[in-house]
């Protein structure tokens, strides 16, 4: 099902933004399945109908919070991509930008999400695998600098990389295994890290820890 698109980055204090930013930490404190435009409406002394002015349904809104969280994700990216620092220092904090993002939700919240709304959560799974050219810009500098080897394909490196995990990071694979997605993510991190850099990368990350 395809729905109509709205303005994924309203004016900052417009009711847009204020019904977006609060649906989103009912979201994450609730859950989908616990998400009703009557309470976020309750919560923001506002009408349902000003909201549905905006948002025509709820399923429509839920796309559109969703849509306004992997936005401000995609700044905080490319924020970091523009940092004068290591290009090893960029991909760390990267990664624990993701981290920061998942650890706000639980993974049974998740698993809700994508078993109520498959096409939102299809639409999560495309902009994780959008940010491999990210950090494919974060590879190249670091080769360029000396801390990845040299003949390793990096495009296809990338590639890896965010396929790795948008494939494992399931809800039914934290569920199943019961083990927490920041252990998870942390370890795959060092563990691909570890497995690209040079000997120079390896000393500077050993000399960080």
């Amino acid at each position: 099902m395809t729905l109509k698109t709205f303005p994924s980055d309203p004016i900052a204090n417009s009711p847009e933004s204020s019904i977006l930013e609060h649906g989103l930490d009912v979201i994450f404190r609730e859950g989908v399945k616990g998400f009703t435009v009557e309470a976020l409406a309750s919560d923001l002394a506002m009408s349902k109908k000003t909201i549905y002015k905006f948002f025509p349904s709820k399923e429509v809104l839920l796309q559109s919070i969703f849509k306004y969280i992997t936005n401000i994700i995609e700044r905080k990216f490319q924020s970091i991509l523009k940092m004068e620092i290591n290009p090893l220092d960029k991909f760390e904090t990267a990664v624990s930008e993701i981290v920061k993002t998942l650890n706000r939700v639980s993974i049974s919240k998740i698993s809700e999400l994508k078993a109520r709304y498959p096409h939102i959560w299809r639409e999560i799974e495309q902009f994780r695998l959008a940010r491999r050219d990210d950090f494919l810009t974060i590879f190249i500098e670091a080769q360029d600098a000396g801390y990845i080897r040299k003949e390793l394909d990096l495009e296809l490196t990338s590639i890896l990389f965010m396929n790795v995990i948008n494939e494992v990071f399931q809800p039914e694979f934290f569920l199943r295994n019961q083990i927490g997605i920041k252990e998870v993510l942390l370890l795959f991190r060092s563990i691909f890290l570890r497995g690209i850099v040079t000997s120079k990368g390896l000393k500077y990350i050993e000399d960080k820890l």
